[in-house]
């Protein structure tokens, strides 16, 4: 990271800047590989190659001011290489905790890394969208790929966390999807972790209002632990997802999805550490019940200079259609790697 503009001191309500302060700028490049393959109900067309290039790439702007009142502004601007903004937020610290505002990543989905597995794995494995589009004709799409409560990312926000309290700490989130129509799926989580020196543990929930107005209003829950030892990191997470019957469809939208979210990774020497995530969905009612996505993931990361990383990953995903006679079952194979150098 460089500090690459100051910029003049300034008074502000809260006692004023204690001194000028300077713009960070800070980011990464990726060049990444990814090969794809479909079977199944959402087979590969003939002739399609299933692998292609591409790159993975943001920069972050960022200033913290502190204040005489001892108030500590941070304000982040978050670019990527399509270009578009991916993040921008402020957060502000004190002796009550931290506060945020922003379209960036929430409160509780910072909170909750540790006890998911699926956040260990990269672009191929589990978690990430490439596997939400099997099956792409089906029902199975709210199937999830990790246990965490919904954060969007890109969707504007407030929060607060506090400070660590002997092992205790608590957060808090909401999230407003917007102001028309078709845009009332408001969000509000919460979370309590507790780290009691072995291991760290942790209960999130959240409530996400139907989008249309209609009823169908979800309610989630995501529990678990995490641990480290001897250059190891364990990570296990179990979610629920209970959608509500539409006040039209007679009962007909009802959903209830159990998610288990388990990963391992080992830090072989100083440069090199492996990983294996494992993510097993089920709808548990309505016509869909029995339903499942399952995914698995390999891979490793490795330093070869600092600021300087590659990966590769491969990783598994099968849908199962429980409906007699069903032709919507579909698996994934997909291969990813990156090269990646930060600055």
């Amino acid at each position: 990271m460089r500090k690459v503009l100051l910029t003049t001191t300034a008074l502000v309500a809260l006692g004023g800047v204690s001194a000028a302060s300077a713009l960070d700028i800070s980011g990464s490049y990726g060049f990444t590989y990814t090969d794809t393959s479909n079977s199944g109900g959402s087979a590969d067309a003939a002739g399609v190659s299933g692998d292609a290039f591409g790159n993975d790439t943001q920069i972050d702007f960022t200033n913290s001011i502190t204040t005489d009142a001892g108030l500590t502004w941070t304000a982040l601007y978050r670019i990527n290489g399509t270009p578009a903004v991916e993040d921008m937020g402020l957060t502000v610290s004190g002796d009550f905790g931290t506060l945020m505002a922003g379209q960036t990543d929430g409160i509780v989905d910072g909170m909750d890394n540790f006890m998911l597995g699926s956040f260990m794995a990269e672009s191929g494995g589990p978690g990430t969208a490439a596997n939400t589009a099997l099956g792409t004709a089906t029902t199975h799409l709210n199937l999830r790929t990790g246990a965490a409560v919904l954060d969007n990312a890109g969707t504007g926000k407030i929060g607060w966390r506090s400070n660590e309290m002997s092992g205790f700490q608590v957060g808090a989130s909401y999230e407003d999807a917007g102001s028309t129509a078709a845009l009332n799926a408001d969000v509000m989580s919460w979370i309590v972790t507790y780290d009691f020196g072995v291991a760290k543990v942790g209960y999130a929930s959240a409530d996400v209002d139907s989008a249309n107005d209609d009823g169908a209003d979800n309610s989630m829950t995501h529990y678990g632990v995490g641990t480290s030892f001897m250059g190891a990191t364990l990570a296990a997470g179990f979610g629920n997802s209970k959608t509500s019957a539409t006040a039209v469809a007679g009962g007909a939208g009802v959903s209830d999805i159990d998610t288990r979210d388990l990963g391992i990774s080992y830090n072989v020497d100083d440069n090199l550490s492996l990983y294996y995530v494992n993510v097993r969905s089920e709808e548990n009612t309505g016509v869909n019940a029995s339903d499942k996505l399952e995914s698995h993931a390999y891979g490793g990361y490795y330093t070869i200079a600092p600021g300087v990383t590659a990966n590769l990953e491969w990783a598994e995903s099968d849908y199962t259609d429980a409906t007699a006679g069903s032709g919507n079952s579909d698996a994934r194979t997909v291969t990813y790697g990156f090269l990646k150098v930060a600055f």
